[in-house]
């Protein structure tokens, strides 16, 4: 008797182990997507399961994850018992069907309604925001973000701010509230000193919705079904280039992904933000690596700030997970891709994720309530940007911008330095307040080290000029018999290369430098005309100048 019920408890197991699997891969066939809960083995790290699998959670060793096709076969050969869960878009008993775009406050919009929606923006303030659309998803619909500043049409010198919600398409609260922060900013300009002052001093770029396919999955009529994942059932949040996986750092990735990492790198970014769902956390860098950024305090400061502002106005309980509302990325669960450690690292600005609930798709009743709570916070995590340093570096001779480094003595790694602007020397590096030395250099320049206090909620504005290493310029011009050099450093050969204007090399002359200061430098058998000079020194090119020999 008991081997029958051994073998019945088995066939029953095995049935439900087969029905499970169809139901996986019926979802699978008709979202391009599951949601699996596992506990994860004891053999088996974090770091190997979110290279297949897009880990959404983890509570001690319970792991809620997103898997595709690949990663679930995948996921499969470990053998691991699961459960499927039902995705946060698809409630019983809750849809959120077409209806007018009148009351968008009070509702998830419909896709044509937020096209309509930024476009009415657009033109009732043209002479605060601008909407730009930086590329077409997957499924040909717009990657739309709206500029906000006091002069749209211009590029000022201001540090450049950039909030961008819904990157996993269910995840759309962010996207109702960016849409509200986009009114705040524009409507209440007048009225509203702190708005006044953050419109006026700041560059504000806002991307409400970064994964339209995942949202509209279903129809654009409704964001009932959303999908975390674009058309091509791909996580947008680990599609980025990788600190330290090849793997990542070389694939071919999706047009959404290359459309924002374009946009961002010509923004000269200094601060953003990526705002998610399904926890009530502020999650700071790293996420790849375990080890802490330069700035962990910093980051954590102004981590805290968010999460004590939103506890502030929010009921009991909300925005406290992890630590009383704060995580570090990898201390929560390792991932690889992601779009804060790639503004961070390969952008050197500074990117945290904000996971504004734990309900992925909060009650629509509920919007007003969500965006009271963070209103406050979002504004002030835009003010970040008033405390650190800036200014603009020159080459002291010409007064010329340079892309110099720019970075905090004995303080900075893994990419934490900022760089001057080629084209017009700025720079911005954010900073708690405090007295700090900064060191700036460039390649050809003498480093200089400036100590200066920095005071809360203002930038202090250090403008430096450096010198240049050896050479300082030819003279006079036009010359005859003679050319003139400043040379700091003596002790080597300059080499001056005469080309004339069809491309020909015509003249080469040594010069050994022995003593430093003017160097005389007889300029024979050339013939009058006007040449291009290429001047080197210390094995590299230190000027290239247009110069004319007279008769």
């Amino acid at each position: 008797m008991s081997v029958m019920l051994v073998c019945s408890c088995t066939v029953k197991a095995q049935e439900k182990q087969i029905a499970l699997h169809q139901l996986a891969e019926t979802r699978l066939a008709e979202r391009g997507e599951l949601i699996i809960r596992f506990v994860k083995p004891a053999n088996l790290k974090l770091d190997y399961l979110t290279r297949f699998l897009s880990i959404d959670a983890v509570k001690q060793d319970t792991v809620t994850a997103y898997a595709n096709q690949k990663g679930f076969s995948q996921f499969l050969t470990e053998n691991i018992p699961y459960e499927l869960l039902l995705p946060p878009s698809i409630k019983e008993g809750v849809l959120h069907p077409y209806r007018d775009a009148v009351n968008w406050h009070k509702q998830y919009p419909a896709y044509p309604d937020y096209l309509a929606l930024m476009d009415s923006f657009a033109r009732i303030y043209p002479g605060f925001c601008r909407l730009v659309e930086i590329g077409k998803s997957v499924g040909d619909r717009k990657l739309l973000v709206m500029k906000i500043t006091r002069n749209p049409g211009i590029h000022e010198r201001e540090p450049v701010v950039l909030l961008a919600s819904t990157i996993h398409g269910d995840e759309v609260l962010g996207f109702s509230l960016m849409l509200r922060l986009i009114e705040e900013l524009l409507g209440r300009y007048e009225v509203d000193e702190n708005i006044r002052r953050l419109v006026d001093n700041v560059e504000i770029w806002i991307n409400p919705l970064a994964n339209p396919d995942g949202t509209y999955f279903l129809s654009d009529n409704s964001v009932t079904g959303a999908t975390r994942f674009n058309a091509r059932q791909t996580d947008l949040n680990r599609d980025y280039p990788d600190l330290q996986d090849a793997e990542w750092q070389d694939r071919l990735r999706e047009p959404e992904t290359t459309a924002m990492m374009s946009f961002m790198k010509d923004l000269h970014l200094v601060l953003a933000a990526n705002i998610h769902g399904g926890a009530e956390v502020v999650n700071y860098p790293w996420d790849t690596w375990s080890r802490l950024h330069a700035d962990d305090i910093w980051y954590q400061n102004i981590s805290k700030a968010y999460a004590d502002t939103v506890q502030s106005y929010g009921p009991s309980g909300y925005m406290t997970d992890m630590d009383n509302g704060i995580t570090n990325g990898n201390a929560w669960y390792p991932i690889y891709g992601g779009r804060q450690d790639y503004t961070n690292y390969f952008l050197q600005a500074r990117e945290i994720t904000l996971e504004l609930s734990r309900d992925k798709m909060p009650p629509e009743s509920s919007l007003d309530d969500y965006w009271n709570f963070n209103k406050k916070s979002l504004l002030q995590y835009i003010g970040q940007v008033f405390t650190g340093l800036t200014g603009i570096v020159t080459d002291s001779l010409t007064g010329l911008p340079i892309k110099a480094t720019i970075g905090i003595l004995d303080h900075e790694k893994d990419n934490s330095q900022v760089y001057a602007d080629a084209g017009t020397g700025n720079y911005f590096r954010l900073t708690g307040s405090g007295s700090l030395t900064v060191e700036f250099s460039a390649s050809g320049y003498h480093t200089r080290k400036v100590t200066t206090i920095v005071s809360k909620d203002r930038l202090t504005r250090v403008d430096i000029a450096l010198s240049p290493l050896t050479f300082t310029l030819l003279f006079p011009n036009p010359f005859t018999d003679f050319l003139y050099a400043n040379i700091q450093e003596p002790g080597e050969e300059l080499v001056l290369e005469f080309i004339d204007l069809s491309g020909r090399k015509v003249k080469r002359i040594t010069h050994q430098v022995i003593l430093a200061g003017r160097q005389d430098i007889p300029v024979t058998g050339l013939a009058p005309g006007v040449y291009i000079a290429n001047s080197f020194y210390r094995n590299q090119t230190i000027r290239q100048v247009v110069v004319r020999k007279g008769f």
